[in-house]
């Protein structure tokens, strides 16, 4: 019966936040044409949602949009894959060697606010104009965000939890898998939605300048030609893609994990 309520009570605020934003998507459209039509801007400046569908249909008929978007997806993977692994491992020695774990952690605070387009012309000359300059600027933009959070997460696991542990003869990986493990994986969750955000920024900025094929380059081909529509088209689906990731798989994993360890208690 209790499964029963909750799976309702879920159905029920599913329903109510896509209508909720269905209802700002309307508002949103309708103050835009009401804008257009009133003619503050040109409209090569601010076209209308009608144009801006119009500029969809075409890089979806030539392809150029199925395509960027699988070339951008696949970057990526490739990239946010590398800055996790690497950023965890990072992270741990840092948990291992105090002093190292210190001085990096400053170093990475100071890198983390580093603007990612900053690195562009460094890959350029270090890499060239290629994939790996693409995915280097990617994993130096994420790659911070992942070892800051595996080294607080750790750090910040309250002592009760391994003392009992190691009281009831838990100890050295098995300690580390059955308890450290586990205690920090909410935060760990956390800090990898963060990442995912800064690599996703990065790879759009990385494409723009670096790239002749990917989200970022049909934005960077709209500016050129002053076809905004095509520019407006390549934002929406920029914000579309990057919204349907943080919210069909790394805020379910991340509600996942807060439910199985009991940390939702207040929703």
């Amino acid at each position: 019966m209790n499964e029963k309520i909750i799976l309702k009570k879920t159905s029920h605020g599913s329903f109510d936040d896509a209508a909720n934003a269905a209802l700002f998507l309307a508002v949103f459209v309708g103050i835009w044409q009401i804008v257009f039509m009133l003619g503050i801007w040109p409209k090569i400046s601010l076209p209308s949602p009608l144009m801006v569908a119009e500029s969809f249909v075409k890089i979806i008929w030539n392809h150029s949009l199925p395509v960027s978007i699988g070339v951008t997806l696949a970057r990526l993977v490739t990239a946010f894959a590398v800055s996790i692994a690497l950023g965890t491992l990072i992270g741990l020695a840092m948990i291992k060697f105090k002093g190292f774990g210190k001085t990096l952690s400053s170093f990475s605070a100071g890198l983390l606010s580093f603007p990612s387009i900053a690195w562009v012309p460094f890959s350029i000359l270090l890499i060239g104009f290629n994939d790996f300059g693409i995915l280097f600027v990617v994993v130096m933009s994420s790659i911070f965000s992942i070892m800051i959070s595996t080294y607080s997460s750790i750090r910040n696991i309250p002592p009760i939890y391994l003392d009992a542990a190691k009281n009831m003869g838990a100890k050295g990986f098995y300690l580390f898998r059955h308890v450290t493990i586990p205690a920090a994986t909410p935060s760990l969750i956390i800090g990898i939605r963060q990442a995912w955000s800064f690599a996703w920024h990065a790879i759009i900025g990385a494409e723009i300048l670096m790239s002749i094929v990917g989200l970022g380059h049909i934005l960077s081909v709209g500016r050129d030609f002053l076809d905004m529509g095509q520019v407006i088209a390549s934002m929406i689906t920029i914000f579309a893609i990057g919204l349907l990731v943080d919210r069909l798989l790394l805020f379910k994993l991340d509600e996942r994990v807060r439910k199985k360890w009991g940390l939702d208690h207040h929703r």
